[in-house]
């Protein structure tokens, strides 16, 4: 009976260590099931703070969608712009160049019109020079025949002292004409170093109209003056006895504007060089 008493302990102890393996094997295959049916019907019930995070995913889509929309958009819109931009770069460009031609138009025919001006006004120039010229030279030939014949009753006059003083007459009046020829041949020199600035900068493109108009001015009080000298020549030819008074006060007219006419061509000249600056610099810098 010990014998087995002894057998049933240990198969008791076995028994109840095998009831116990197979109950906690038994919990653990409900706890797993029980975690995976909850894991499921969690799955299964909407919490609100999955509510929100679906109505937040749902919202970013709208935005996501709104934002393509508006890119999409803004695309198109950008290509519109492009598209208006090169057709007015194409329109300004098209107007651009119609200016252009118009402007090489009015350039071609204001150059035409200055050409022939300056013509017109060196063919003037060249008329009235010739003119006064003519004049003058008859003037200067009688006068300085009128001198001689002067010259020739001083060697007539028999009382010396006389002939003196008529002889230091005729050379103060010579003395004077002289001044003013020196002063005409001053101007003149001027104003054909002037013409040679003028010729030279034309060929070079420079607008020299202004500048010949003042030259064209100067040789016109020029020629005037050369005129009034030669009047002057003549009345002081007419006798080599003393001037009476009114062919003094005529001497004297004629000198005063004599002097003026030479001052009034000096300053034109002077003007014509100002004019010469200014259109090379005008040229210089719309060339650059």
């Amino acid at each position: 009976m010990k014998k087995y008493l002894t057998l049933f302990i240990p198969l008791a102890i076995i028994l109840v260590l095998n009831a116990h393996t197979i109950y906690a094997e038994e919990n653990a295959e409900v706890s797993a099931t029980t975690n995976v049916t909850a894991e499921t019907n969690i799955g299964a019930v909407t919490t609100p703070a999955q509510k929100r995070r679906a109505d937040a995913d749902a919202r970013l889509k709208a935005q996501m969608q709104v934002q393509a929309d508006l890119k999409a958009r803004r695309e198109a819109n950008q290509a519109e712009i492009k598209t208006v931009r090169e057709a007015a770069k194409d329109k300004v460009k098209d107007g651009r160049e119609e200016v252009r031609k118009e402007m090489q138009t009015k350039r071609e025919a204001f150059n035409t019109e200055m050409k022939e001006k300056r013509e017109a006004i060196r063919t003037e120039m060249k008329t009235k020079r010739e003119e006064v010229k003519k004049v003058i030279e008859v003037k200067r030939e009688e006068a300085k025949q009128k001198m001689e014949d002067l010259r020739a009753k001083i060697k007539d006059e028999k009382d010396a002292v006389k002939a003196k003083i008529k002889e230091t007459r005729v050379l103060g009046r010579e003395k004077a004409l002289e001044r003013f020829d020196t002063a005409v041949e001053r101007i003149s020199k001027l104003k054909d170093k002037v013409n040679t600035q003028v010729t030279k900068l034309e060929a070079k493109g420079v607008d020299v109209t202004t500048a010949l108009s003042f030259v064209a001015t100067a040789e016109a009080k020029l020629n005037e003056a050369k005129t009034k000298i030669a009047e002057a020549n003549a009345l002081l030819s007419l006798s080599i006895d003393e001037l009476s008074t009114e062919n003094r006060t005529t001497l004297r007219t004629l000198a005063q504007d004599t002097q003026t006419l030479l001052k009034n061509a000096h300053q034109s000249l002077n003007d014509a060089i100002k004019s010469l600056r200014d259109a090379l610099k005008m040229k210089v810098e719309t060339t650059l």
